[in-house]
Order: C-alpha cells, then sequence, then structure tokens
C-alpha cells in the first residue's frame, strides 16, 4: 500500500506541470483570438454595441437596405453588406446620411432612387453609433481596412 501511494506522490509534479503547460497555452490562444486583456473591455463593448445595432438595424433599416446576404452594389437603396456600397464612404457621411436621410447627402443619384428618411428625431446617437458598427460587420476585412482609411482622411469631426 505504501508503494502505491510513492507513485501517485512522484506523478503529482508531472500531472501539475502538464495542467500548468495546457493552462499557459490556453490563455496564449484567448491572447492571439480576442487580444490582450486590456482590449477585452473594449471587445465586449463593441460586441454589445454591434448587437444593439443589430436591433436597431433590423426595426429600421432591413425593410429597405436588406441583411447581411444579398445584393449588388448598384441596388437603391443600397445594400449594407460587402455587396453594396456602403464602405466606399467615412463614417461622418454614414452619419449624416443616417441623420439627415436623402436631403443631407450632396451627391448625384438617380432620378428614380428612392429617397431616405431622415432619422434624426427616431434614433440617438448612440443608435446610429450602433448601426454603423453593426454595418461593418458585414463588410469584409479589408472593405472596413479601406474605409476605416477614407473615415480617418475625410472625418474631421471627434467621433
Amino acid at each position: 500500500m505504501v508503494s502505491t501511494s510513492r507513485k501517485a506522490l512522484s506523478r503529482a509534479p508531472i500531472f501539475g506541470f502538464v495542467a500548468g503547460v495546457l493552462l499557459v497555452l490556453g490563455i496564449g490562444v484567448a491572447w492571439q483570438t480576442i487580444g490582450p486583456p486590456l482590449t477585452w473591455p473594449g471587445a465586449a463593448r463593441l460586441a454589445l454595441q454591434q448587437r444593439r445595432g443589430e436591433q436597431v438595424y433590423n426595426a429600421n433599416c432591413l425593410a429597405c437596405h436588406g441583411g447581411p446576404t444579398g445584393g449588388t452594389i448598384e441596388d437603391s437603396p443600397p445594400r449594407h453588406n460587402a455587396n453594396g456600397h456602403t464602405w466606399h464612404h467615412p463614417d461622418c457621411a454614414i452619419r449624416t446620411m443616417i441623420r439627415e436621410g436623402s436631403a443631407g447627402i450632396f451627391e448625384e443619384r438617380r432620378a428614380d432612387a428612392p429617397r431616405m428618411q431622415p432619422f434624426k428625431g427616431t434614433l440617438s446617437s448612440d443608435d446610429i453609433e450602433a448601426v454603423m458598427a453593426y454595418i461593418k460587420t458585414m463588410w469584409l476585412p479589408w472593405q472596413r481596412d479601406v474605409q476605416a482609411g477614407f473615415t480617418k482622411e475625410m472625418c474631421f469631426e471627434t467621433n
């Protein structure tokens, strides 16, 4: 009986070492997947904002602009997914379009294109930011990068 407990005691450091290695690997995978711990609160806030944006989008935008799939770049009203052209515009232009509707954008459009209603009396600034965060989830990573460049170059406001 004494020899059995000695074997168990001699294996304990090995099990501890293996458990420690697995823990370190798990933390490393989490770090690579979702970033360092200091960015986790920001990532959680963004995820909650995107979820709220999806709810607001589905209630106010989906009927005209469609969802995450389908459509083409020529659709009017435009699709906000990767097939559409919303990602060609900086944040400040998208924000203005949502707030002011078609009247807020000085851009040529087809004569038969439907006019977008303004949402400034319907959606709060937080709702608009949430919708924009959700729309960006429908774009491909390279589209998000290009659009972020447009925003950096063209938007001088502090939003």
